[in-house]
């Protein structure tokens, strides 16, 4: 079965196959930088033209899509819905707010995601005081593999759950010159990051970047929290400041998650 083939079942067993419809013509638009084509969401989706073509009206009609000269981008009404599931989100709040009351960490970047498959899912961004912004924006999604927040989370769950996620690696992503070439070397990172409680990115995700992450414990969907800096400034004593704070950051969401 095709992932269209899968997707087209699902539909078919839904009440109103036609939101399953929009929500996959949202996901396509998400998924792109810039405007995107009637033909272009076609190729991604299966689906006619036509089909799509009546959805988008409708998807305009309540703000979710919005047509520009060269195509369709996502409309204001999703931000506006974003906006609002991250303020409802106690554990969001709490991560905005404690992170500013920690003596190392409030002066650097730091980030809160969760683990959605093989992705990491951005949802708040603390920007502390250093010049050079190098957070990814809420609401982007990046392969966990290459991600010091995705290796926190893979490594925190159990053996069975990390292996079946890691088997559906078919190839591992080349961001940088430091990216791990095979699913192998990944594992024998991941073990490392067991052991001493917590990961580094050292610029597999990006050239010249170094990420520390520290998985929370606990709770339902595999969360961390990490702290991002120019590698030049990833000195061990700096490093183990970061990482006394993104613990301590840790547990205080941990617990006020139960």
């Amino acid at each position: 079965m095709t992932l269209i083939d899968l997707t087209d079942a699902r539909e078919s067993s839904t009440p109103v196959p036609a939101v399953m419809r929009a929500v996959r013509i949202l996901d396509v638009m998400a998924q792109n930088k810039g405007p995107v084509t009637l033909s272009e969401i076609a190729r991604a989706t299966g689906m006619a033209k036509s089909s799509i073509s009546n959805l988008m009206t409708t998807l305009q009609a309540a703000g979710m899509a919005r047509q520009l000269s060269r195509g369709w981008v996502l409309g204001y009404k999703v931000l506006e819905l974003g906006q609002s599931v991250l303020s409802s989100t106690d554990l969001v709040s709490e991560f905005r707010r404690l992170a500013n009351m920690l003596p190392t960490l409030r002066e650097e970047t730091a980030l809160i995601a969760v683990l959605d498959g093989l992705d990491v899912l951005y949802l708040s961004r603390h920007n502390g005081n250093q010049p050079v912004r190098l957070a990814t924006d809420v609401g982007h999604r990046l392969p966990a593999v290459v991600t010091g927040l995705g290796k926190a989370m893979l490594a925190s769950l159990p053996e069975d759950e990390m292996n079946a996620r890691l088997e559906t690696v078919t190839e591992m992503p080349r961001l940088t010159n430091h990216s791990f070439r095979t699913v192998d070397e990944l594992r024998r990172d991941l073990a490392a990051i067991r052991v001493r409680g917590y990961s580094i990115d050292d610029q597999q995700n990006t050239t010249g970047v170094t990420c520390f992450g520290v998985a929370i414990t606990g709770l339902r969907q595999p969360t961390a929290v990490s702290s991002t800096l120019l590698s030049y400034r990833a000195t061990p004593e700096l490093r183990d400041r970061l990482i006394l704070d993104l613990r301590k950051l840790s547990r205080q969401l941990a617990g006020a998650a139960t």
